[in-house]
């Protein structure tokens, strides 16, 4: 039995969520606890500061800042719960993501920064890290992202039917499992579940969560419950402008972050496209952005392989009733949608549990990226070993 301590700070940059999973050598796994640790305000207005305009200084200092941070959390996580924790396997704090490759001297490079010392959080925890698990798939030509696919397999794989597991954080994503039959098989009829397609289909939680932080200048860092959209009016027309962004027309294998949909973009919208000063409006249209787009994503890129049996919520968006409600009102006629805590996988877990896999993949030399997903072109182990 292995205890891995999975822990995820995500593109909203408000704190972090960690989740202690054990796991067996049978390969079932349990989630004993997860817990979450909360940014202060000075902090989240730090780590913004780094994703919009980091100096060369604030990159240096980045990975260390990031590490106390992990290691508050662990240090609090410990008083709350008495478990013995093994490795952490961690994400760090995506600053940028630029999976693209471009031409600098001649050099094709592309890259993601996610800051992380790790050898500090090893130092300060006095537990090895596992960390920077996208920079090998970036290497064999894939996107670095997304990562959580091998774990919504390993999680939601077991499930009967064909199946969408669908995260919605700062940026929604989506893995398609399905199922077939290998010659092994065959002769048992069992199916086989597999991920046909994963990716990200644009904004989440993000474009909203940075409306409400401008409008309560920071006392506010989410629309909760959706409350605000729910008393808005859609703009049409600008909703047709925004889901014209090329990004959106893209075929997978693709991912995004917030260098895209982030406080630039949303600063575009204020100041070139959205005329008056109708919060709940824009914050409405948003809305219908994430909700949109994602069941675009799903026509396009899902449906056409078969029909899904169910939409396995998780991530923030899970808590947006609003949200869900415009969701499966686009959605109904294909199929249900379903928390993945009806499926023993918290909502605000199921991220941290993902890093807690893919830890355990790196210690037992398991290939965790998927090609499907990322466009690689292998399969390699992902992480780096920090003792």
């Amino acid at each position: 039995m292995t205890a891995i301590l999975g822990m995820m700070s995500g593109t909203s940059g408000d704190g972090i969520d960690g989740a202690l999973v054990n796991f067996y050598e049978d390969n079932k796994f349990e989630l004993l606890w997860h817990d979450n640790f909360d940014f202060s305000r000075e902090v989240r207005e730090h780590i913004r500061k780094l994703m919009k305009s980091a100096s060369s200084e604030d990159c240096a200092q980045a990975g260390s800042f990031m590490a106390e941070l992990y290691y508050n959390a662990v240090a609090s996580f410990r008083e709350s719960h008495r478990e013995k924790i093994d490795y952490l396997a961690v994400h760090g704090q995506t600053i940028w993501h630029a999976p693209e490759c471009v031409t600098i001297a001649g050099k094709s490079v592309c890259g993601t920064f996610q800051a992380m010392n790790s050898s500090w959080l090893a130092e300060k925890a006095g537990i090895s890290v596992i960390s920077d698990f996208r920079s090998r798939d970036l290497a064999v030509g894939g996107q670095g992202a997304p990562l959580v696919p091998f774990a919504d397999l390993r999680f939601f794989g077991g499930i009967p039917g064909d199946t969408i597991a669908l995260n919605i954080g700062g940026i929604a994503n989506l893995t398609e499992i399905r199922h077939t039959k290998n010659s092994d098989a065959s002769a048992t009829g069992t199916n086989l579940p597999f991920v046909k397609n994963a990716f990200d289909t644009g904004p989440g939680n993000m474009l909203m969560d940075a409306l409400i932080q401008k409008i309560t200048n920071g006392m506010e860092s989410y629309d909760n419950n959706g409350i605000i959209a729910s008393k808005g009016k859609t703009d049409k027309k600008l909703l047709e402008e925004l889901l014209s962004d090329d990004y959106f027309a893209r075929k997978p294998p693709k991912s995004t972050g917030r260098e895209k949909f982030g406080i630039a973009f949303l600063e575009d919208i204020l100041k070139n496209k959205f005329s008056g000063s109708n919060y709940p409006d824009l914050m409405s249209t948003l809305l219908d952005l994430t909700v949109f787009s994602i069941a675009d994503a799903l026509e396009k890129h899902v449906f056409p392989s078969g029909e899904i049996s169910q939409i396995i919520l998780a991530g923030g968006g899970a808590y947006n009733s609003e949200l869900i409600l415009r969701l499966t009102e686009k959605v109904k006629k294909h199929c249900k949608i379903c928390l993945s805590d009806d499926f023993g996988i918290p909502v605000s877990a199921r991220e941290a549990m993902a890093f807690a896999a893919l830890g355990e993949a790196f210690l037992k030399k398991i290939k965790s990226n998927i090609p499907a997903a990322t466009g690689a072109h292998k399969q390699v182990v992902l992480g780096v070993f920090t003792p």
